[in-house]
């Protein structure tokens, strides 16, 4: 009954890892592509923009450069913002699953601490019935020599 129990602590106590560590790909997964849609959609802006700019300076002449080059800049600006926001979205990412990490080998912590109770309730149950056996077998005989020794009287 306990090593049913023990056995049914150990399924649940999988069960949901598995769950977390799904649940954790699924949000690193989601994470991920949301950067790489957030990427590209600004990048997509960005390059929209440049052309644009590039097709007025064509048009305007050389006055226009001076807005190229500050185009050119904060293009530059926003990659690395994008790039920044990627790598601290990424960071988050591992330290949630350095934390899941750490919660498992709690849990597995836990675990092993409660087999070992139990491991010792049974040795104390085993000595307990053994010395209650061993005493009966003493009473047992004690009685039959008794008996024997009456019957011969």
């Amino acid at each position: 009954m306990i090593k049913d129990a023990i056995a049914h602590l150990d399924r649940l106590i999988q069960t949901e890892s598995r769950k977390r560590q799904a649940s954790f790909e699924d949000i690193r997964e989601e994470v991920k592509k949301s950067a790489d849609n957030m990427y590209l959609t600004i990048k997509e802006e960005i390059d929209t923009m440049a052309a644009n700019f590039r097709k007025s300076l064509a048009e305007m002449g050389d006055t226009l450069n001076n807005v190229e080059t500050n185009l050119q800049n904060q293009i530059a600006i926003h990659n690395d913002a994008i790039a920044a926001l990627r790598k601290e979205a990424l960071k988050s990412l591992n330290d949630l699953e350095t934390g899941i990490a750490t919660e498992n080998a709690e849990r597995k912590k836990m675990y092993d601490q409660l087999n070992e109770k139990v491991a010792e309730g049974f040795a104390r149950i085993s000595a307990a019935i053994e010395k209650e056996t061993i005493a009966r077998e003493r009473a047992v005989s004690a009685a039959t020599t008794e008996a024997l020794t009456n019957t011969k009287l």
